[in-house]
């Protein structure tokens, strides 16, 4: 009887076990580190805008590179907006408003008339942004729809108080009681908790960060880094060894989230699959901006449009630095990277000579 293989130890970074193999042989013989690989998971909290700035300065990191204080006015435009707060419940039971609620009736492929209370868009001014909660009921064969079109009245008034920050404002939330009192008396429940849950939202809202929102920070700083998304759609980047100790900092600010959000960091050895891993992904996704910036400048030539010269040549510059940079650090030359970078600015030129035709 065949002895088994012993079990695999370190991350799979790549489908073919010779890569794993010299992976796991070049970090057991203590291999240089080129980098690492990043990856982070990051979910709702309770993370103000200020622990996020005071811990910044405990972890000594960028602070331009903190978010901008929170705006009540985007938070209601938020909550109340298309991804906002929405219940849909059946009519014949409305207290069925949860996801175990919706699958159970999926599963029993049953059509049943159902309603959903959302938010819509009424009217903007300098004062106010006004919308109204709105009753949508479905037959049972959902071909016809009827409406309630105001249940309440959410408002957001802008404070033009001097001193106030931009966007400052408050919510209120006017039910239409004479209209909630001609429902079911269990859709009225479930009419007043939506109400709530838009009201809890809110506050929530104006007082911590968001998941997308922290998200967004740590994404932002790893990129600030010169990161290279090793998956085309992010959520792993490689990040040179000259970031070490920073990371090691990024890695503590997302400990102080929450505990179910992490930031990973993968020590990459300085050695060739792990190179040509990192120079092929750094490769395509430069391929992928420049396809995009070549396409947008024939149309930008197309329809004439030379003002848009100055942003279109400073994605090009983002490009041509990163490609530098990545050359030196990674000692490679880049040269597919290079000679699209001439192509594109070839076009470019082309743009710039019809801009001056133009103006002539």
């Amino acid at each position: 009887m065949s002895t088994p293989p012993p079990p695999s130890t370190g991350p799979q970074l790549r489908t073919g076990d010779a890569v794993f193999d010299s992976y796991a042989e070049s970090m057991s013989s203590g291999a240089p580190l080129l980098g690492h690989l990043v990856l982070y998971s990051i979910f709702e909290g309770r993370v103000t805008r200020d622990d996020l700035s005071t811990w910044f300065r405990e972890l000594d990191l960028d602070e331009d590179l903190l978010p901008p204080p929170l705006r009540q006015a985007d938070v209601f435009e938020r909550v109340t907006g298309q991804d906002g707060v929405r219940v849909t419940y059946p009519l014949d039971d409305p207290a069925a408003t949860g996801p175990a609620s919706r699958t159970k009736r999926r599963r029993r492929k049953e059509l049943e008339p159902s309603a959903t209370l959302m938010v819509r868009h009424v009217r903007r001014d300098g004062d106010q942004i006004v919308r109204h909660v709105v009753r949508e009921v479905r037959d049972e064969k959902q071909a016809t729809l009827k409406y309630d079109s105001n249940l309440a009245v959410c408002t957001f008034h802008r404070d033009h108080a001097e001193g106030s920050a931009e966007g400052a404002g408050d919510l209120t939330i006017e039910p239409n009681h004479t209209g909630i009192a001609k429902l079911p008396k269990a859709e009225q429940t479930t009419v007043l908790e939506m109400l709530a849950a838009v009201e809890r939202r809110y506050r929530h809202g104006c007082t911590y960060l968001t998941s997308d929102k922290l998200r967004s920070v740590i994404r932002q700083y790893v990129e600030h880094l010169s990161a290279i998304k090793v998956r085309p759609t992010g959520g792993v980047y490689f990040v040179h060894r000259q970031h070490a100790e920073v990371l090691g900092w990024l890695r503590d600010l997302v400990g102080r989230f929450g505990p179910e959000s992490s930031f990973i960091r993968v020590p990459l050895p300085d050695q060739d699959e792990m190179r040509e891993m990192v120079i092929k992904a750094f490769t395509t996704s430069a391929k992928d901006d420049l396809d995009r910036l070549a396409e947008d400048i024939a149309a930008a030539q197309r329809a004439k449009r030379f003002d848009e010269a100055a942003r279109l040549y400073e994605r090009f510059t983002t490009v041509q630095e990163a490609t530098n940079q990545h050359s030196a650090l990674l000692s490679t030359s880049l040269a597919d990277t290079r000679a699209a970078l001439e192509l594109v600015k070839i076009q470019f030129g082309g743009l710039l000579v019809a801009d001056d035709g133009e103006d002539d």
